[in-house]
């Protein structure tokens, strides 16, 4: 979240009678959204290898971050791209927040690091 706000991509807001924190997109985010994200091949490791470590958990920074940008109506694969994650992941959390995403268009796709 904090290498999202350096970059520029979203800015944090306190907004609400509870002054609440929303994270929103910048134009510079929407532009780094639109840009093609480059997918890999997952193979898997061979024998002997180790498998990549887990992905760390969720952040209040990147629940609230799924929030806001649910709320305004983006989709996993949008949110994905900002925070380095799969799609698949983001909509699963989201799921679990009860937060209702945007359908992504069919044929993108987001790749986490």
């Amino acid at each position: 979240m904090k290498s999202l706000l350096q970059k520029g991509w979203i800015e944090k807001q306190h907004q609400g009678p509870k002054n609440e924190v929303f994270f929103r997109l910048t134009e510079k985010g929407l532009e780094a959204k639109k840009s093609p994200v480059p997918i890999q091949e997952q193979s898997r490791p061979a024998e002997g290898e180790e498998m990549s470590a887990p992905r760390p958990r969720w952040t209040p920074e990147e629940d609230g971050l799924i929030r806001s940008m649910g709320a305004a109506g983006e989709s996993a694969t949008a949110i994905a791209t900002l925070l380095k994650r799969k799609a698949a992941a983001v909509q699963q959390h989201a799921r679990l927040l009860e937060i209702k995403l945007a359908r992504s268009p069919p044929g993108l796709k987001a790749k986490g690091k």
